[in-house]
């Protein structure tokens, strides 16, 4: 056995001593003319444009968000939601945030439990608002939970419609 492993040490180091192939490939390579870059593509020119403090917001102040329209020019057809200062703990959240994980009921009537993204289970009645888009609960059924949401146009108005939320059995 350790007369073969000596036999392969032997071929391995002649064959780096007579690997001439190497040499004439390196020199060949070298030899070759090199070729040019690439062309960097051609720029605009860059124009500085002057500042005009009166005209313009400034750059070093927070940017204001746009409003849709006062609540003087809105018409008095457009549906309006409620708007209150106070906004209750599952206002903070998105319907797609938000799951229904059961229901709960005695003589007084039904409750819901939300459970949030969070893993917190809320208990909710009927009128309580929830939801990004003022959504106030208009049904609670063994298995839904009906909203009444307020959605937003661009014209200062607001679109009501009814969303669902069902009961959900997933962890």
């Amino acid at each position: 056995m350790r007369g073969l492993c000596w036999l392969g040490m032997l071929l391995a180091l002649t064959a780096c001593i007579e690997g001439s192939d190497l040499q004439p490939y390196v020199a060949e390579v070298k030899a070759r003319p090199a070729t040019p870059p690439e062309p960097l593509p051609e720029m605009n020119e860059y124009v500085p444009e002057a500042y005009r403090p009166g005209a313009e917001r400034s750059p070093f102040a927070e940017p204001r968000p746009e409003s849709l329209a006062s609540p003087a020019s809105v018409s008095v057809a457009c549906a309006q939601p409620e708007i209150r200062a106070s906004r209750s703990a599952l206002e903070q959240y998105s319907l797609d945030n938000l799951s229904l994980r059961g229901t709960l009921g005695d003589g007084r009537g039904l409750w819901a439990l939300v459970l949030t993204q969070d893993g917190v289970a809320h208990r909710v009645g009927m009128g309580q608002r929830m939801g990004l888009y003022h959504g106030e609960v208009i049904g609670i059924t063994d298995s839904d939970l009906l909203l009444k949401e307020y959605i937003p146009d661009e014209k200062g108005c607001w679109e009501p419609r009814k969303t669902r939320l069902t009961l959900s059995r997933t962890q």
